[in-house]
């Protein structure tokens, strides 16, 4: 049974004011608390993680939507000016040169900005 942290306080407490009252064992009392105490450290740790993914993702989406608005604005873009690639290109990587078929060839990798490398 998965319990809140609301529900693991109140039963941290109730187990607290047993034992105070003469309830339950004492032993009974270290248990629980040990047990409840292990639940409750383990989902804050999953609070704090799902939080830290969550963010993410919304930066994420933000990106995609960021990048989204500057594609449309430059979809019948005819000629690249240095003004535009600085605004959609983050870096530019240029392999080094090898023979493929009696050609020479390089791997060359665009990382936008707002959503990184697209492989093709």
């Amino acid at each position: 049974m998965a319990l809140t942290l609301a529900e693991l306080s109140r039963l941290t407490q109730a187990i607290y004011e047993d034992k105070v009252m003469g309830r339950i064992p004492e032993a009974v009392c270290v248990h629980l608390m040990n047990q409840y105490e292990a639940e409750r450290t383990e989902k804050l740790e999953q609070r704090v993680h799902l939080s830290g993914e969550l963010e993410a993702y919304q930066q994420e989406t933000d990106d995609v939507q960021q990048w989204m608005k500057l594609i449309r604005e430059y979809a019948k873009l005819e000629e690249l000016d240095r003004p535009t690639l600085l605004r959609l290109i983050k870096r530019i990587e240029v392999g080094e040169k090898k023979v493929e078929d009696g050609c020479t060839v390089r791997d060359i990798k665009v990382h936008y900005n707002f959503v990184g490398y697209i492989e093709a």
